[in-house]
């Protein structure tokens, strides 16, 4: 039986990773699905790739191990021009995914994990539920385990913990949650914050919407937002 970590280089996930190592448990593997923006940009916050640089030292000094880095086949916006080729929308690319149901997830993570997996005969996969997420607990399958739930471990706990381990990554300083910076379920904080501090990734985003019927967000477009953070920026003056 393999003991595989499911690592996303969140908050949640690292505490867990690190608890994981100071209660002397089982780690065969520290499983990371890379997605990719387009095809030479990460779908991660540039300083997020540094971040996971920083922990790979720190499981080699402490374990002698380092993440397993899967990368995609095919990045967030290929996937988003390929054209449908069947129902009500064929013929029409995907654009940006719907809020429920995101083809994101399914298709650029879980599949090359899944797929990865398959070789790797039986196994546990640890995965990083903060005690505050008990829907996400229930939903755990027979081979999943939560340690953090277990550990009642909240998400500020979580925060806590790697800062006292001496792994914070300062993205949580301006950002609530260190997902894709292209999100669509990211909050409106978020977003101000990626167009003031990461413009050619806004940018990108402005450009995608005009080519998408799907709306970004269901209450905005990205050309809303714009203007809507235009706005906010006048009064502030």
């Amino acid at each position: 039986m393999k003991h595989i970590v499911s690592y996303s280089g969140g908050k949640d996930s690292t505490a867990m990773l690190l608890k994981m190592i100071e209660n002397n448990m089982p780690i065969d593997e520290i499983l990371y699905c890379e997605v990719m923006a387009t095809p030479t940009l990460g779908a991660e916050y540039p300083e997020k790739y540094e971040y996971l640089d920083r922990v790979d030292e720190y499981l080699m000094q402490s374990i002698g191990k380092k993440i397993t880095r899967l990368k995609t086949n095919i990045s967030f916006e290929e996937q988003f021009y390929t054209k449908k080729q069947k129902g009500k929308y064929k013929g029409k690319i995907y654009g940006f995914p719907w809020n429920l149901g995101a083809w994101c997830n399914s298709n650029l993570k879980l599949k090359p994990i899944n797929k990865y997996l398959k070789n790797k005969g039986e196994y546990i996969s640890y995965i990083g539920i903060a005690y505050d997420e008990p829907k996400r607990y229930e939903r755990l399958e027979e081979n999943e385990k939560a340690p953090l739930y277990e550990w009642k471990m909240t998400e500020a706990d979580c925060l806590q913990y790697i800062k006292e381990k001496g792994l914070y990554n300062p993205l949580y300083d301006k950002l609530k949650r260190v997902g894709c910076w292209f999100c669509v379920k990211q909050s409106l904080d978020s977003l101000r914050v990626l167009r003031k501090d990461y413009p050619e990734l806004w940018n990108m985003l402005l450009k995608w919407q005009l080519d998408s019927e799907v709306v970004f967000r269901t209450d905005y477009s990205v050309q809303q937002l714009e203007e809507k953070f235009k706005k906010e920026e006048l009064i502030k003056r």
